[in-house]
């Protein structure tokens, strides 16, 4: 080797000496609190959140990074929890640029960070690191060194200069949908790869894990996002859920694992979909397998109404479809389409989260049971305030002037909700349209109605339909959100057959023919189901044209009891069990109906009554007054079937002793002969 040779060779060999020297004590001689410190800075700056770190590490073997323990991202003010937790992050750096005087990252990885996506009324807490948000000159601290954002430019494509990979996470999704809180649902040990962005192409996502749940469930997502083009940000997901636990599922929503709607569900469902769009608005499209759900619903069951037709056993074929748009104001799903109990249900639903959230819906089935929709408000009626009185139920609050607009301007169904914007809570409004309609064994055809839930309040408003070969109209509301259940009634009957109505609502003990009109207005506290009449109270007027009685022990025996009055004035008894034209004022109060008119017409003859039916015990007293051309005959009827005793001209005597002689006893006495007089004449 020449002499210039080995000059040469012994300048490279120090050279590379003085190299390994400076990798191996070079991390030694920095100092790691102040680039911690520059570091949290510009990650703050650059983010426009607090960012703070626990320690730093530089290494320049094996490969040249950065270690970072215990990072925390805060969250946009006001909210308190961080916006991402990480116990570690390293980040890798490439060596040619680092050479040079560049920093170039290389790739990026999370350690068993907690991110929490929640929503405001001012939108997403991510919002800002996906899209462009505008920020002022002076916000902007002066930046010397490193990577500069442009404002207006959006800080994700910066974070995932390289690839980016998240181990072992945990995925907190919160949203204000309920009154007590925010919803909020967990996935735990979620891992995330996002590639390195080659120039001009998408970044591409993917992210997988378990389900919660007592069941083995699990996820896949896999997505793009678009290169940046001005203000636009193009994403394209599609994901894959299979094994969603039903009732884990709706207590992460908010319901109560041990209210009765979440303890009716059991089995497991699989979910699939689509959203192309940019953020925030995306287009959607999904489907879920219901196959394997089961429904019971044991409240309706311990009602007696039936509810145990209207669940659904594991392996019934069921599934969900919809599509609509996420947007920045809520969900809008103009296409919904159910299959359940081999019917399909059709309809719109739109859920706005702006302010209080608010679920409108249009829904078109041909069969539906009103049973279900009961069960589930009286369970979420179940937590609401209970310190209010039963018998004043509390409405959700009314705005002064509320202009909303109607929910399905062009049709069927449009109606201008009055429940104000401020209120908490989850409120649903919507109009409802079903071929069939049912109330245990109830039936209504063609019906419609609106229906509206908010704040322990469940009403239904202009029902209509077809019932019994006549029509149904009325309203109703049921409140929970007092000490007890409060229920209100207004029903309007016109037309309707008697005969196969009493055999719906009744055991066929006896029967009712005819057309009936009718007007009521009935109220209640408590639970519906049996007794339930016990606690009711209000009025009915009732009209029955054509009508027949058949099998009704009292009216039977006050026939044969009669029938010789009848005949001697050329009536046989029969006029009492068929009649041209039946009318009366009923008032309810404790299981009693009582009247003061009833009035009963039969060619040309007229039957009067006044008194009382107790609905529980089925006794009756009543006076029973015939008018029949000149003949009055009058009749005091009492008891219970079979044992109703029918005393024929008793009342006129009854009244007329009363009369006279409680004039000479006085008004304190007068009671007294009352009683005894009662006790009788019904023997």
């Amino acid at each position: 080797m020449t002499r210039r040779g080995r000059r040469w060779l012994l300048g490279l060999l120090l050279v590379f000496g003085g190299l390994v020297v400076a990798v191996l004590t070079g991390p030694l001689l920095l100092d790691q609190e102040r680039y911690r410190a520059i570091l949290t800075s510009r990650a703050s700056q650059l983010l426009n959140r607090t960012v703070t770190a626990g320690s730093l590490r530089v290494h320049l073997l094996p490969s040249p990074g950065v270690t970072i323990r215990d990072l925390i991202i805060g969250d946009r003010a006001p909210r308190s929890e961080p916006f991402l937790d990480a116990e570690q992050l390293h980040v890798a750096l490439k060596l040619l640029p680092l050479l040079k005087g560049e920093i170039q990252i290389r790739s990026i990885r999370l350690d068993r960070p907690r991110i929490r996506l929640a929503r405001g009324p001012e939108g997403w807490n991510l919002d800002d690191l996906i899209r462009p948000t505008a920020r002022g000159v002076a916000a902007e601290p002066r930046r010397t060194e490193g990577a500069r954002v442009g404002r207006g430019q959006p800080a994700l494509p910066i974070l995932v200069a390289g690839a980016l990979a998240v181990r072992h996470g945990a995925l907190v999704l919160e949203s204000p949908l309920y009154p007590h809180g925010p919803a909020r649902l967990e996935l735990k040990d979620v891992n995330l790869d996002i590639s390195a962005p080659a120039p001009r192409s998408p970044i591409r996502i993917h992210a997988s894990g378990p389900l919660p749940g007592n069941v083995s469930g699990s996820f896949d997502l896999t997505g793009s996002l678009q290169p940046f083009e001005g203000d636009r940000h193009p994403i394209e997901v599609e994901f894959h859920a299979r094994g969603i636990e039903a009732a884990q599922l709706a207590s992460s929503l908010g319901l109560p694992r041990s209210s009765p709607s979440v303890a009716a569900l059991s089995g497991t469902f699989d979910l699939e979909g689509k959203a192309v769009g940019e953020w925030p608005v995306l287009d959607l499209q999904a489907e879920a397998n219901l196959q394997r759900i089961g429904v019971a619903l044991p409240l309706l069951k311990h009602a007696g109404t039936g509810g145990e037709e209207n669940g659904k056993a594991p392996g019934d074929k069921a599934w969900l479809r919809v599509k609509g748009r996420w947007g920045v104001d809520g969900l809008d799903l103009p296409q919904v389409n159910l299959l359940w109990k081999g019917q399909v249900t059709t309809g719109r639903l739109h859920l706005a989260i702006q302010k209080s959230p608010r679920l409108q819906f249009w829904l078109d089935t041909p069969n539906l049971s009103i049973e279900p929709i009961v069960a589930i408000v009286t369970a979420a009626g179940a937590g609401t305030d209970s310190s209010s009185s039963a018998d004043t139920p509390r409405p959700a609050s009314r705005a002064s002037n509320p202009s909303v607009p109607p929910f399905d301007k062009g049709g069927v169904g449009g109606f201008r909700t009055q429940y104000s914007p401020e209120v908490a809570g989850l409120q649903v409004e919507g109009h409802l349209r079903s071929g069939i309609l049912r109330w245990g064994k109830l039936v209504m055809t063609t019906a419609e109605g609106d229906l509206r839930y908010c704040c322990g309040l469940l009403t239904i408003g202009r029902l209509q339909g077809g019932f019994y070969g006549g029509t149904l109209s009325g309203d109703a509301a049921l409140s929970f959100s007092g000490r007890a259940p409060h229920t209100r009634v207004t029903t309007h009957l016109e037309g309707v057959q008697i005969e196969p109505l009493l055999d719906a609502i009744q055991k066929p003990q006896w029967t009712l023919r005819g057309r009936m009109t009718l007007n009521s207005k009935i109220e209640l506290s408590g639970q519906l189901g049996p007794g339930a009449l016990a606690r009711a109270s209000g009025q009915t007027d009732i009209t029955l044209a054509n009508g027949r009685v058949i099998g009704y022990a009292p009216l039977e025996r006050l026939s044969k009891t009669v029938d010789p009055f009848l005949k001697g004035t050329g009536i046989s008894s029969s006029a009492l069990s068929e009649f041209d034209l039946l009318s009366a004022h009923w008032t309810l109060d404790g299981g009693t109906l009582r009247t003061r008119d009833l009035t009963l017409l039969r060619d040309g003859a007229k039957f009067f009554a006044v008194g009382s039916v107790n609905l529980l015990t089925q006794a009756l007293d009543f006076d029973v007054t015939a008018k029949v051309a000149k003949t009055t005959i009058e009749a005091k009827v009492q008891g219970t079937s079979p044992d109703l005793v029918v005393t024929p001209q008793m009342g006129r005597i009854e009244g007329r002793i009363r009369t006279d002689v409680g004039k000479l006893l006085g008004d304190a006495r007068n009671k007294d002969l009352g009683k005894v007089l009662q006790q009788l004449f019904s023997r």
